[in-house]
């Protein structure tokens, strides 16, 4: 695994440059949903803190299982549950993927009775309207944002976590300063930029350099660091 991180770590650095950009302002999300405790543990180890989960209860175990590393941060990335987000909020250190008022009030409600102040959400964005992925549209964004900033007091929005198009890698693209950046990216980076404190999660192992051209702030990386998923 360090192998692999350190690939990772170093991909980073060299498109941040490239961009013109400090590699350290692009955060690692290191996506962890399936791999067992011990290979976060690792991880750990090598120097991540923050971990992507995508279900409830595997999160749940692993908080618990990991739970004597007290700087070690898990990040709900997956699909919410109304009847699993009082677990989420109490071991998930923040939410990516929020994509309704409902599901918003909930972890408003949590956060309060947990005592989270500023409690960092993200308001997922299916860049592609595709059905097979979760998130508002761009033309639903800002009433999300608006209604968290209003009716959440407990909750910090940070922006937008986006699911582009998966047709969209860096095979596709020129990895150079020459080269346009697709439309749809720019477009998330400035639907981010208005929305809460203006931060985007965009970005994975296939188009890493695309995401970080167009300013993401924090790249998720599942299967380069952690291999093969176990289930």
């Amino acid at each position: 695994m360090r192998a692999r991180v350190q690939s990772i770590q170093r991909q980073i650095s060299e498109n941040a440059k490239v961009a013109g950009r400090s590699p350290e302002s692009i955060r690692l999300l290191a996506v962890s949903k399936t791999h067992d405790a011990s290979k976060i543990r690792e991880a750990y180890g090598l120097g991540l803190r923050d971990f992507g989960e995508n279900y409830a209860d595997e999160l749940s175990t692993k908080a618990i299982l990991l739970a004597d590393l007290s700087d070690l941060r898990f990040v709900f990335i997956g699909q919410l549950q109304s009847n699993k987000i009082q677990a989420i909020v109490r071991h998930a250190h923040e939410i990516q993927s929020i994509a309704s008022e409902k599901h918003a009030r909930y972890i408003e409600r949590y956060a309060g009775e947990a005592g989270k102040s500023n409690y960092p959400v993200w308001i997922v964005l299916n860049a592609g309207n595709e059905a097979s992925k979760q998130g508002v549209t761009f033309e639903t964004l800002a009433a999300l944002a608006a209604f968290i900033n209003e009716h959440c007091p407990h909750l910090s929005l940070q922006g937008v976590m986006a699911i582009p198009p998966s047709t969209f890698t860096d095979s596709g693209w020129k990895k150079s300063r020459d080269q346009s950046i697709p439309d749809i990216y720019n477009r998330l980076r400035l639907a981010a930029n208005q929305t809460g404190l203006g931060k985007l999660s965009l970005g994975m192992s296939g188009d890493l350099a695309l995401a970080i051209a167009a300013g993401s702030d924090c790249v998720r990386i599942g299967t380069a660091i952690f291999g093969q998923r176990d289930a």
